[in-house]
């Protein structure tokens, strides 16, 4: 009977020792799964400065969160979050879809940089549109292999939940570098609320819930830029009747 006390008593110590690893490394963890996994979505560099969650109550903190500037454009990064607060629903850990209760980033810096093929934050935005179609394709042809093959089952996907999203105090500087040095001008976004993303029992991708959010900054940063100073800014400084075409046919007039 001591035998299988000591052997208890191990395997205890042992699962504990485990299990505070994981904990203590869930911050990495974290980190290395988004600088490593949003990338091949918005198909540019994507880094963080830092990742903080608690494991019991849910809540945690994203610092120094950048998107690259894709190819063609010159800028140091397309997209810059200071601070991102998340409060995952931590019963939902261990199901099948993993239910976020809020996101809030604040005080984004964004880049919007305007090029002869359109702006870099419309690339970023359908580089993740164009990521989510080929997942999905491709999980439906998986999905039809497991039928014909019989009991081997499709590999599950990781699917989200996000009840709200926010995003207040972004600030947008505008330039058109590709195609006028020098113009540069500063807008200020309207605060942007998204609610009951992946509501259902299909949820939503990352990757799907990465092109969603991208694709709504994508067109509010356009409508402030082009409703504002930007737009007169670039307009005032351009000479060339062609090129001036060209620009409002960029930015949607």
């Amino acid at each position: 009977m001591k035998w299988f006390i000591r052997i208890l008593i191990v395997l205890v110590v042992v699962i504990g020792v485990l299990l505070w690893f994981f904990w203590s490394q869930l911050d990495q963890i974290i980190k290395y799964g988004i600088e490593k996994g949003a990338p091949p979505v918005v198909q540019t560099s994507v880094t963080v400065e830092k990742v903080r969650l608690s494991p019991f109550s849910g809540a945690g903190l994203i610092e120094g969160f950048v998107i690259g500037n894709p190819k063609g454009f010159s800028g140091p990064y397309a997209v810059r979050v200071g601070k991102a607060e998340i409060a995952l629903d931590t019963q939902s850990v261990s199901g099948d879809k993993l239910v976020i209760k809020t996101i809030r980033i604040s005080d984004p810096e964004i880049n919007l940089e305007a090029g002869p093929s359109g702006t870099n934050l419309k690339h970023i935005a359908e580089n993740a549109k164009s990521f989510v179609a080929k997942e999905s394709a491709a999980l439906t042809d998986r999905g039809a292999g497991a039928s014909d093959r019989g009991s081997q089952k499709p590999k599950k996907e990781m699917k989200l939940q996000v009840n709200e999203l926010v995003i207040t105090g972004a600030k947008v500087k505008a330039s058109a570098a590709g195609l006028l040095p020098g113009a540069e001008a500063s807008a200020k976004l309207p605060d942007i609320h998204l609610t009951n993303l992946g509501v259902g029992e299909g949820g939503i991708s990352p990757a799907d819930l990465t092109a969603q959010v991208l694709n709504r900054l994508s067109t509010e940063t356009t409508k402030a830029s082009v409703g504002g100073a930007v737009k007169g800014l670039l307009e005032g400084k351009l000479e060339s009747g062609a090129l001036k075409e060209g620009l409002k046919g960029l930015l949607g007039k």
